[in-house]
């Protein structure tokens, strides 16, 4: 059941934290206006005095923390909705706990609708734009499929959606994960066991080059603030339910059941036909966690008659986070948004 908290809390630290400038948890300001268990939906506070009439949620994956989203003012995707106007929702998955460790993907598309419907309340709107990272993105293509009515468009970030792609080193791997032997013996997925395996797609960048870099612009105050933000972004990351993760490596990498229209959430299939909303698919070249032809398939597969695909020339984080993303593509998905919003 949702609680909303009986007096406003803002998320925005406001002293460093381990020398770190800046706030522990995203640039903007915010305040927690529901929770349930350990999982918090977030309202930003408004940057203009422009209001649009539809609200949006963004929706960030499992791995590592919602505020990739917005890690310093001048990087901040949330950001970029607010100053056009926007209403902006995010929802913190927080810390699962043992307890926690039987959630599946059904048990999150059901937290995304639980704060859905108290967007809607809270804004009047019928329906919500959604914004899904990563495997954030994929719960938004499951849940506009299954709630369309509710969404008024749609914007899948580097979102895996077409398993079959050997593109990637995930896929090759995860296609051999034993998930049964992992969940039964770990429960839930340790953190630092998700970590090596990003840091092994590319050890010689992640564990050598990138430090060499920091060390060559050491002098550079702003560099190393912005480095230090990262890394801390980075080694914040909570672990996986064991459930959840049986259920992902097993349907998705190895069936790929949701392309296949095979995947069920009760007794319902989840058919990404039933997508109509305007949808907005944004890649980035050079990513090599979630590969662009893993993504687009769903602009194919669903129905939407209004879509559109945007290019970055980045990498996973990069198209988050660097300067080269935010002086162009942020701003066009900001408008495109927007546009549909009105």
């Amino acid at each position: 059941m949702i609680t909303t908290p009986g007096r406003k809390t803002s998320t925005a630290a406001t002293t460093p934290t381990g020398g770190i400038e800046g706030p522990a948890e995203g640039a903007t300001n915010s305040e927690v206006v529901a929770t349930r268990g350990r999982v918090r939906l977030l309202h930003y506070m408004p940057t203009t005095n422009r209001s649009l009439r539809v609200p949006i949620l963004f929706v960030y994956a499992l791995i590592n923390r919602y505020y990739i989203l917005d890690i310093q003012p001048d990087r901040s995707v949330v950001r970029k909705y607010l100053d056009r106007g926007l209403d902006a929702y995010i929802i913190d998955w927080g810390y699962p706990r043992r307890v926690d460790r039987y959630e599946r993907i059904e048990d999150y598309i059901e937290y995304i609708d639980e704060f859905v419907d108290l967007i809607r309340e809270r804004s009047g709107s019928e329906s919500v734009n959604l914004h899904g990272y990563c495997i954030g993105g994929t719960f938004c293509a499951i849940y506009s499929a299954m709630y369309p009515e509710k969404v008024n468009s749609l914007v899948i970030q580097a979102a895996p959606i077409d398993f079959s792609t050997n593109a990637g080193v995930l896929n090759i791997w995860a296609k051999h994960i034993d998930a049964d032997k992992v969940v039964d013996t770990l429960g839930n997925v340790p953190a630092s066991f998700l970590n090596t395996s990003f840091l092994l797609v590319s050890p010689a960048r992640l564990l050598i080059d990138k430090y060499v870099n920091f060390y060559e612009n050491a002098a550079d105050e702003n560099y190393v603030q912005s480095f230090m933000r990262m890394e801390r972004w980075i080694f914040q990351s909570p672990d996986l339910t064991g459930e959840f993760y049986r259920e992902f490596i097993k349907d998705f990498y190895q069936k790929n059941k949701l392309v296949k229209n095979e995947f069920k959430m009760g007794a319902s299939t989840v058919d990404l036909q039933k997508i109509t909303s305007p949808l907005l698919v944004i890649v980035a070249n050079d990513d090599n966690l979630v590969t662009p032809d893993s993504t687009t398939p769903i602009l194919e597969l669903a129905s939407s008659k209004d879509r559109e695909l945007l290019r970055f020339g980045g990498g996973h984080i990069g198209m988050s986070v660097s300067p080269s993303a935010h002086k162009k593509l942020w701003s066009q998905a900001a408008e495109w948004v927007a546009t549909r919003s009105a």
